[in-house]
């Protein structure tokens, strides 16, 4: 652990490699795999609950410690011990002091990090509207979809992600870190499980599941810049289908650090349901 020091406070700071001593600690008997990989996941969703969005950036464990120095040091010069995406938008809390101006020199900087990265990001939304406009059909559309639209954005992130890995490479195993929240980590873990147990070819590259810190774990605060970004990406193609995409996720994807955003709507929905027996 490493004690970043500046003249307002201190604070501790952890790197992915610390990380993944939590992720896969030193009496992991689990196959040797080619290559590990870890993905700092986050969730987000606008204050009207109209999308829910899961997302994530996977790399190495030398691109993240990159990556986190970079994105650390533009924070604290910024007078900021941590990064959340709808607070620095909104200059809420102990994001206050920043004026607006100041608001979008940061959110340029840290995206051109992400843009001159190595990161492959990854995002599943779900409108929440038709998730229980379908799920509330009948009894068969309720068991099939599950009980919580958590699940099948879950499920389909963690399926885009790891079969993709899988077809490209099955010797490689992808460590999850998510947020350490107390009312998503259950969930996390649960629906985590249940998603192994169903896609069994997926559950090949699923490594573990951990959770941490976002004050703490740099790699957090990307995903949640991430997540963020595809989560208001998606309510203005639903509910303002008119207005420009927002510039950073224009960036990302320019730069090629945008590998898939799954969008969960009525007809996604409905073609789950057809496919199930």
């Amino acid at each position: 652990m490493r004690v970043i020091r500046n003249k307002k406070r201190v604070h501790s700071d952890y790197s992915a490699r610390e990380v993944a001593s939590v992720a896969y600690p030193p009496s992991f008997q689990e196959p040797r795999y080619l290559a590990v990989l870890r993905c700092f996941c986050d969730e987000s969703y606008d204050k009207d609950s109209r999308i829910y969005t899961i997302g994530g950036f996977v790399a190495r464990d030398n691109e993240w410690d990159r990556v986190s120095r970079q994105w650390r040091n533009c924070c604290l010069r910024s007078d900021l011990e941590s990064y959340h995406a709808s607070d620095v938008e909104g200059r809420y809390g102990k994001f206050s002091h920043l004026t607006q101006d100041g608001v979008i020199a940061l959110n340029k900087e840290l995206v051109t990090i992400i843009a001159d990265s190595e990161l492959a990001g990854w995002a599943t939304s779900i409108v929440l509207d038709d998730f229980r406009k379908i799920s509330g059909v009948n009894e068969k559309n309720k068991r099939l979809l599950g009980s919580s639209p958590y699940f099948v954005a879950m499920q389909v992130f963690l399926v885009a992600l790891c079969g993709k890995m899988h077809d490209e490479n099955p010797n490689q195993r992808i460590a999850f870190i998510f947020e350490e929240q107390e009312e998503f980590s259950g969930r996390a873990k649960q629906l985590y499980d249940e998603v192994k147990k169903k896609n069994p070819e997926a559950a090949q590259c699923m490594g573990s599941l951990t959770y941490a810190e976002k004050r703490q774990f740099v790699p957090l605060q990307l995903a949640d810049k991430l997540a963020y970004e595809a989560m208001k990406n998606i309510l203005n193609v639903r509910y303002d289908p008119n207005r420009a995409e927002r510039i950073a996720l224009t960036r990302m994807k320019q730069a090629g650090r945008i590998a898939a955003l799954t969008y969960i709507d009525e007809a996604f929905l409905r073609k789950v349901i057809e496919a199930q027996p």
